[in-house]
């Protein structure tokens, strides 16, 4: 019995001076086969969980954002607004910046009638400072629901109605 040059003997064991590791042409296919179930296990995993979080309702974010997808896109739109009542008038509460977290707090408006008078205070005081608004020249802040519609033919939206649902002094 002779060795051939790939340390492998004519019945195809390893001796034991032989290295233990196998040659590059199993190693290759056995490589692959364990990828495409790694690749698996991860495609489906991730496919179950996308589903599990949609099933629950729950947005874990960076897996779901229904916020970006759950509106219908319709010719009438309803929103809620924040309007400042000042000495020189009405004022919508924007960000003075629009990287400010108020552009992303503003999803929070409807939690505003169902919390404490003390936290509706500190909520349109937050609110307030974040749009660079003095709460000391506010005399009252509103939340109005406001119904706008979208003619056909035209790009402008068009303010409907509106009315107050809560009234917060600051």
């Amino acid at each position: 019995m002779t060795l051939r040059n790939d340390a492998r003997t004519t019945r195809g064991h390893r001796p034991a001076w032989a290295a233990p590791w196998p040659d590059a042409a199993t190693r290759a296919a056995e490589a692959t086969r364990h990828d495409l179930h790694r690749a698996r296990a991860v495609t489906y995993g991730l496919v179950l969980t996308l589903l599990v979080t949609a099933a629950v309702e729950a947005e874990v974010w960076p897996l779901t954002a229904y916020r970006l997808f759950s509106t219908v896109r319709t010719g009438t739109t309803v929103s809620l607004e924040l309007v400042a009542a000042t000495d020189d008038g009405d004022v919508l509460v924007h960000p003075a910046d629009r990287s400010e977290p108020l552009t992303t707090t503003t999803r929070q408006y409807p939690d505003l009638s169902a919390a404490t008078p003390e936290r509706r205070r500190e909520m349109v005081s937050a609110w307030l400072a974040l749009a660079g608004i003095d709460p000391a020249a506010v005399t009252t802040v509103r939340l109005e629901r406001a119904v706008r519609t979208l003619p056909d033919g035209t790009s402008t939206w068009v303010e409907r109605s509106r009315e107050t649902v809560l009234e917060v002094v600051p």
